[in-house]
């Protein structure tokens, strides 16, 4: 069985059972992973394995949920493969503002999908949620659109009074919801401008630039599952080398903001900064 993928050239294939790798350079808990194969097994949803960032082989757990086996597709398998391909990927989400691409950082938690949902009613052009790749076009980095729905909570849902039209629920068990958007891009966006949102004891949101040294490591600790890179050297190599290029190209802003604020009010702030 074939699937579609978030990405072209991929091969989804859905087998009785799946094997893991036999000379892995990484094992932790349920992966495995080596430069050109991923190997990951999931207690009641189902296995999977992906290799030369272009084929996904997948078996199903009996009884398995398959919105969530369609969750890990579109997770941490599509993360190995794009990490196959040397395509660097963050857990971020993005937006279209004056024409080129908005990236948001930031813990989970931090309001990164509640922000850029703001964004988007309010009439920007979506790009990514939750999982930004980034590639480079003529030298410069741009954020690859995916076009996915964005994952939000049911207070978010409340606050920017989504209607339930343009929503469907999300996991069974997760309790938050999808927000259908109508028209993704679907181009590439040069990526013009990076926010990494921090909670802190401010009143309202406060801007600052960090140091070339802390833009490095809060990139790097952004990296989807960074830890997988353990077992594929080149391509930790190669994105060590792609940091470096992102932050010489890029405006860089860490975003402040209060425990609790008001979606409205972090959306204005945030849009005065972008506009000045």
């Amino acid at each position: 069985m074939k699937r579609k993928f978030p990405v072209g050239g991929v091969d989804i294939i859905e087998k009785s059972d799946v094997s893991g790798l036999v000379s892995p350079l990484y094992s932790a808990g349920n992966w495995q992973a080596s430069q050109r194969e991923f190997f990951m097994a999931v207690e009641g949803v189902g296995r999977f394995h992906v290799r030369d960032g272009n084929t996904v082989e997948y078996s199903v757990a009996p009884g398995a949920d398959r919105d969530w086996v369609n969750l890990y597709l579109n997770g941490q398998v599509l993360v190995a493969l794009l990490h196959q391909r040397k395509i660097i990927n963050f857990h971020a989400s993005s937006f279209i503002h004056d024409g080129r691409g908005k990236m948001i950082l930031g813990k989970t938690g931090a309001g990164k999908s509640s922000l850029t949902a703001s964004f988007i009613l309010a009439g920007a052009g979506f790009l990514s949620d939750d999982l930004t790749p980034v590639v480079f076009r003529n030298g410069r980095p741009h954020i690859m659109a995916f076009g996915r729905d964005i994952k939000l909570r049911t207070n978010t849902v409340g606050q920017l009074n989504i209607s339930s039209e343009s929503l469907k629920d999300a996991e069974q068990g997760t309790g938050k919801h999808y927000l259908q958007v109508g028209n993704p891009s679907e181009s590439d966006k040069p990526l013009d401008v990076i926010l990494k949102i921090e909670i802190g004891d401010v009143s309202v949101p406060e801007f600052s630039a960090p140091s070339v040294a802390e833009k490095f490591a809060l990139l790097r600790s952004e990296i989807c599952l960074w830890e997988m890179l353990a077992g594929m050297p080149e391509t930790e190599t190669d994105y060590l080398q792609q940091l470096v290029k992102i932050i010489k190209k890029v405006n860089f802003v860490r975003v402040l903001r209060p425990a609790v604020i008001r979606i409205a009010e972090m959306h204005e702030a945030v849009n005065r900064y972008l506009d000045r």
